[in-house]
């Protein structure tokens, strides 16, 4: 009986320590508060279906996005003919939801976006100003 309770006390003492270690990993609100410019743009373009001119051509266009977050979680997307606004929920997972649509990945203190079209996908890294 003994062996049982050590043994459950273990398994205790290493969800506890994984939950700390997993809420840490989640960014504070304030964190998040603020201006994002676009960091990196990876463009993955078939290239039987698109030209080298085109994959600059959307880096370009895509290197012109914004993302403010303010302190209420209105998170407003900026994009070169777009401009969209809604409240953020980051999931304990990383995962940004705006009024429960998914935006994108928070991962190493940045906000990772894809999106996909029948020529390929398109990968955004933000990082804060």
């Amino acid at each position: 009986m003994h062996q049982i309770y050590n043994v459950m006390k273990n398994h205790l003492l290493l969800l506890a320590a994984l939950a700390f270690v997993l809420g840490a990993c989640r960014p504070k609100a304030d964190s998040l508060i603020g201006t994002w410019t676009v960091d990196k743009v990876n463009v993955h373009f078939d290239e039987q279906r698109s030209t080298p001119e085109l994959v600059k051509q959307i880096g370009e266009m895509e290197k012109q996005n914004t993302i403010t977050i303010n302190n209420d979680s209105i998170l407003v997307f900026k994009g070169l003919e777009i401009t969209l606004n809604g409240k953020l929920d980051l999931r304990d997972n990383g995962t940004m939801l705006v009024d429960g649509v998914v935006l994108g990945q928070w991962e190493d203190g940045h906000i990772i976006t894809r999106s996909g079209s029948p020529l390929g996908e398109v990968i955004i890294t933000y990082k804060k100003e």
